[in-house]
């Protein structure tokens, strides 16, 4: 029967769906597995680290603030490293698709500062640089591309390089809470010191050496390029989470239309049983009669 025929190749083509959905499920949890905890456990590393940071960067506002009324100048801002005066919005994406919810759900608040704000823009990801084209496609933007599964030295230098010239920093990316919650985040970082913004003490009192200005050099470029790092290995948590939730709703999915597809293949035999009974049936009054 050539309805028969095309459920089967239907069932035939679901089921390799399934099997599909299945292998990437599982590769994505193990992927995830191997990384969840380093990725988490770094989590609070670099947050006191980044505390350090920000006490250094106060015991500097403070002694340039005392400096400033000495000599009877005061500078609202100061940076050790050239940068441009620009502010830069830079999206974390994936170069491939099924990765459920999560690059479009980053994706949205990304959009909504580019629209509102003069920043210039970065994508990171050919599935990123597709959303964005779909909607500005006229808009000037930079490209890179990074593996969605490691983290290619080589790739991340080149992304630092262009990103680091800004004096305001914006990236979006996918967190990763729990496998069954991947929320988009913002990392937001500031090259300059705001010296009249910077009225309370540092929590904690520092001796540098050789100097705080050429500490302040290092911290800048360094922490800039471990957090960065960190945020990379974060969104690619949050998008094997994402894509095993996907899988899994793809293998639910996926069972779900081989049943009815099989209920339909019975419905086909049944009547076609039917009929034959019927044709039988008749057959054997007119030969009766």
């Amino acid at each position: 029967m050539i309805g028969e025929r095309f459920i089967d190749e239907e069932i035939g083509q679901v089921s390799s769906l399934q099997i599909l959905a299945k292998a990437y499920g599982e590769i994505a949890a193990v992927r995830m597995r191997k990384t969840r905890f380093s990725v988490v456990a770094n989590r609070d590393f670099l947050a006191e680290l980044y505390r350090v940071f920000e006490d250094v960067r106060a015991s500097y506002a403070k002694e340039v603030s005392a400096l400033a009324k000495k000599i009877g100048k005061s500078p609202s801002h100061v940076t050790f490293l050239a940068h441009n005066g620009k502010t830069v919005s830079v999206l974390l994406s994936a170069n491939t698709g099924l990765y459920g919810d999560i690059i479009e759900a980053t994706f949205r608040p990304f959009m909504g500062e580019v629209r509102q704000k003069t920043s210039e823009v970065t994508i990171i990801g050919r599935n990123g640089l597709s959303l964005f084209l779909a909607e500005e496609p006229n808009r000037p933007y930079s490209y890179f591309d990074l593996a969605d599964d490691r983290v290619v030295a080589t790739d991340l230098v080149q992304i630092i390089k262009h990103i680091v010239q800004y004096s305001e920093i914006h990236v979006f990316y996918g967190r990763f809470y729990s496998v069954i919650n991947q929320r988009p985040e913002q990392l937001k970082v500031s090259a300059e010191i705001s010296l009249a913004s910077r009225t309370g003490q540092p929590q904690r009192e520092y001796l540098f050496e050789p100097s705080l200005q050429n500490i302040l050099m290092f911290f800048e470029t360094e922490i800039f390029a471990s957090l960065f790092e960190q945020v990379v290995r974060e969104s690619q948590l949050a998008k094997f989470a994402s894509r095993v939730l996907a899988m899994d709703r793809a293998d639910e999915n996926t069972r779900k239309e081989i049943e009815r597809l099989t209920f339909e293949k019975n419905r086909f035999k049944h009547r076609a049983l039917n009929k034959k009974q019927l044709n039988t049936l008749a057959g054997l009054v007119n030969w009766g009669e």
